[in-house]
């Protein structure tokens, strides 16, 4: 674990926080502790190392940085009761990380699940939550391929699961989630590969495809939303339907929904620049809008 992200990055270390019920969390930081925070919420099968293309930008900019590994993910706890992981778990969880890391209200960057988790997260806790950033993010509308893989993990195949991540595997995955855009290493197959050590990684995985809740949320849901929403989605997502996302959020008031044509579903893997180019200006925008006067 030494080893992982971000070993040799300048500026950020990782850290094991203490949670509530006996779980830890792993959280990969910089920046000053009194500095306006932006925390970063990753995908379903990532880690905090998928936004190692977006985390020297933001801290450069003199902002605390924070990203997460979810439960189930990374060096995050792996528990195995499947309610762990429906929805509000989740959203809970996320809650729960930024209370141990004595962060009240910060700015949000959320990539897939992480989208879907940071919704119910701003809906239920709006203070919370002075700017969000949402990449290709579940929650908006049906994401493909669902009861496909719920499906192809019945009950009785779960004892196989922490096999069925072989290593060679990794770079098909990588391709498959691809647009035009974008290229991996293979310290990108390592970092993604390495959690597949530990069975109850892909298990997590498997529990948070058939319990977590990746139906839209309800328009009274995201009327709960109150911060500003920067809304980036590829045009070549495999998984998560963009244009029906666009279509639902376009011109919907405190939303900027922007679509990049050539990219797939992981934009900050893919297309780091242009995220940080509406990124950017969209945390300057919320930072003054909170400054009094």
């Amino acid at each position: 674990m030494d080893q992982w992200y971000p070993a040799r990055e300048p500026g950020l270390t990782a850290r094991l926080l203490d949670l509530p019920g006996g779980e830890v969390a792993r959280v990969v930081e910089g920046g000053p502790a009194d500095a306006d925070p932006v925390v970063f919420i990753h995908g379903w099968g990532c880690s905090a190392y998928f936004f190692r293309k977006l985390l020297p930008a933001v801290l450069a900019t003199g902002r605390r940085v924070m990203a997460m590994d979810l439960r189930g993910h990374g060096a995050s706890s792996k528990p195995g009761d499947p309610a762990c992981y429906t929805a509000e778990s989740m959203r809970d969880f996320a809650t729960a990380v930024l209370d141990a890391t004595a962060i009240s209200r910060a700015h949000i960057v959320a990539h897939s699940l992480g989208g879907g988790i940071t919704l119910d997260l701003a809906a239920m806790h709006p203070g919370r939550v002075q700017s969000l950033t949402l990449l290709a993010p579940v929650g908006l509308a049906p994401v493909r391929f669902v009861t496909l893989a719920r499906l192809g993990t019945p009950p009785l195949a779960a004892p196989l699961v922490p096999y069925a991540v072989p290593r060679w595997s990794i770079p098909l995955v990588l391709r498959a989630v691809y647009g035009q855009e974008g290229e991996h290493g293979t310290r990108d197959v390592d970092e993604y590969w390495a959690p597949t050590a530990d069975p109850a990684f892909a298990l997590a995985l498997r529990a948070l495809l058939h319990h977590y809740r990746f139906a839209p949320r309800t328009d009274a849901d995201l009327a709960r939303i109150t911060a500003p929403v920067l809304l980036l989605l590829g045009g070549r997502d495999l998984l998560v339907r963009s244009r029906a996302s666009r279509r639902r959020m376009d011109g919907r008031a405190g939303w900027d929904t922007r679509l990049l044509e050539t990219a797939g579903h992981v934009l900050a893997e893919e297309v780091p620049a242009a995220v940080l180019e509406s990124l950017l200006p969209h945390l300057d925008a919320a930072s003054r809008s909170a400054t009094p006067g």
